[in-house]
């Protein structure tokens, strides 16, 4: 299904900051007009840090394109101990099963979690490939944005590296 045609998102921490981070937040207000993330991954983005990318974060909750939800504590408590994934990782997983939502998540082990339970899953890179392939922006900024996430802290396989950068490259040339 292409991701236009996706209604509903849940998002796990990571893509929330890494886009801050990287002043491409909007880019999920622009390819799906709103995102829902249970409170785990609010507290865990935003929390008590007082950082430049938690502001960007609370904004687009203050602004309304990103929905904060609750989600049954116990049973994220359940999931993350028996998945090995962190409390903020199995509320996503189980707000996205419970909405029948596309889950934006990188950590390995919670998109395991998550395709066991038949949630389609997407990360960060597979996001900004698709913005590049709705034009959003252009091959260079592509590799400029994948870079900084990296210098930030992102990890990345270096394999997911340079397919992500084959895979650009070749829709920046259609």
């Amino acid at each position: 299904m292409p991701l236009s045609k996706v209604s509903k998102i849940v998002s796990n921490a990571s893509p929330l900051v890494y886009l801050s981070i990287v002043g491409r937040l909007h880019l999920l207000r622009d390819l799906f007009g709103t995102v829902t993330i249970p409170t785990e991954v609010f507290r865990e983005a935003c929390g008590a840090k007082d950082t430049p990318d938690s502001i960007v974060i609370s904004s687009a909750v203050e602004d309304g394109w990103i929905h904060v939800r609750d989600v049954a504590g116990e049973n994220a408590d359940l999931l993350a101990t028996s998945s090995g994934t962190d409390i903020g990782e199995a509320a996503a997983i189980l707000l996205a099963k419970e909405e029948s939502a596309l889950l934006l998540i990188d950590d390995k082990m919670g998109r395991s979690a998550a395709e066991i339970l038949g949630i389609r899953c997407l990360g960060t890179v597979g996001l900004l490939l698709q913005a590049l392939s709705d034009s959003l922006f252009k091959y260079e900024e592509f590799v400029e944005l994948l870079d900084l996430m990296i210098d930030s802290g992102f990890r990345l396989d270096s394999k997911v590296y340079r397919l992500a950068i084959r895979m650009a490259k070749s829709l920046d040339e259609k």
